[in-house]
């Protein structure tokens, strides 16, 4: 029996943003294990970089996850995580952060913890519950198509 954090996360995948950002191949639903699901969103460079986001209490609570190794069911080995040239990529997608479970991001559960001044500095990255899940993905969308995205040290095997 699922709960109401699960309906509502399940409800939200099922709206036009979530839809469309599917069709448009800048996202796609792998599968949900409750509370964590995995997403995967499309970099620039064709490269498909999976997100495993705890969703439990959502959407009051925001999602926390990082770059996810499905076939190995574990964090994505650093050197298989998206590069930056010294911009925002490196910033977000930090290696030393949380043991890579949680991107460096305003609407992150874990990353917004400590970081009172953000809701200041970027008040459109806080999360919002109404957007949901779009917006976190919409964040890690930009991020893979910004100038900043460098691909990974090396191929994934």
């Amino acid at each position: 029996m699922s709960g109401p954090d699960q309906r509502a996360f399940e409800a939200d995948m099922t709206k036009a943003a979530f839809r469309l950002g599917a069709v448009e191949g800048r996202w796609r639903h792998i599968r949900t294990a409750w509370p964590y699901a995995l997403i995967g969103v499309m970099a620039k460079d064709g490269r498909e970089y999976v997100l495993r986001l705890n969703c439990a209490g959502y959407p009051q609570a925001p999602p926390t996850g990082g770059p996810w190794d499905p076939a190995r069911d574990r964090v994505l080995s650093p050197d298989l995580w998206p590069r930056g040239q010294g911009g925002r990529v490196s910033a977000v997608f930090r290696t030393d952060w949380k043991e890579g479970t949680a991107l460096y991001l305003p609407c992150d559960r874990e990353s917004i913890e400590g970081h009172d001044t953000w809701r200041h500095e970027m008040p459109s990255k806080i999360w919002r519950p109404a957007d949901g899940v779009v917006q976190y993905l919409e964040l890690v969308y930009e991020l893979l198509h910004s100038r900043d995205y460098s691909p990974p040290l090396r191929a994934a095997a």
